[in-house]
């Protein structure tokens, strides 16, 4: 029997999906339904694992990826769930990195939301919202710890209405929010970035990453279970 793409229960709400298949070139497709125009900017290195996995490996410095904010506006998400999944080995945690995000910080215009980490080893969720600034902070976030570079990472993370849950490897992380929850965020026309900040000149990631995913829909379509994210993590580990 043949199993489609869409027959799978995880792809089913999936709205990015980057495998990174290619091994060459300067751009990367996305295969999940909406197929969003991806280019690799500052040429990334194609890197393959020793199982064969092809990663790509961001230099810290001048290397992302994009996609136009025209051509991404299901990926808003000022109101609805979402997932964002995937692989990613930081190399050196120096201030912030963007792993992903469709954001802007630059007031009046606090829109959108972003995914980075710190040096710390904190992954973060960070919401912006220009009209709903609450005690003077125009931003809402959360945040889990333990994320030390160096380290094949699957993380996972979902957001449902206010509440915010993150996955290491499969498994459920403390989850630090602001008071009262992360709030929707803004709609936002910036493009989508991976590995740098909107600006695209700063927060730049270094290390490798593979397969970034993100699901997305109303109430829970676009919501990763624990047990899925557990799934994959055993199904994908293996390569790692």
């Amino acid at each position: 029997m043949t199993v489609f793409y869409d027959d799978i229960d995880v792809n089913e709400d999936i709205l990015l999906d980057l495998p990174f298949r290619e091994g060459t070139g300067t751009i990367t497709q996305d295969i999940a339904k909406p197929h969003h125009p991806v280019d690799l900017i500052g040429a990334p290195t194609w890197t393959p694992l020793a199982s064969n996995l092809m990663t790509l490996n961001l230099d810290g410095a001048t290397q992302y990826l994009e996609c136009p904010g025209a051509d991404c506006v299901d990926l808003d998400f000022t109101t609805e769930s979402y997932s964002i999944w995937g692989w990613f080995n930081w190399t050196f945690p120096d201030d912030s990195q963007i792993i992903i995000g469709r954001y802007d910080v630059d007031g009046p215009a606090f829109s959108g939301w972003e995914l980075y980490l710190y040096k710390t080893g904190s992954l973060n969720l960070r919401h912006h919202h220009a009209g709903t600034i609450v005690d003077g902070n125009p931003r809402s976030a959360a945040y889990s710890m333990g994320w030390a570079p160096g380290v094949d990472w699957f993380f996972g993370v979902v957001r449902w209405g206010a509440y915010v849950a993150m996955f290491r490897n499969g498994v459920a992380q403390t989850v630090l929010s602001s008071t009262g929850g992360i709030r929707n965020p803004e709609t936002c026309v910036q493009d989508l970035v991976i590995g740098t900040r909107f600006t695209k000149n700063d927060n730049f990631f270094k290390g490798m990453m593979w397969r970034p995913r993100v699901t997305g829909g109303a109430g829970l379509s676009g919501i990763i279970t624990p047990n899925r994210f557990n799934q994959v993590y055993v199904r994908e580990g293996v390569w790692f």
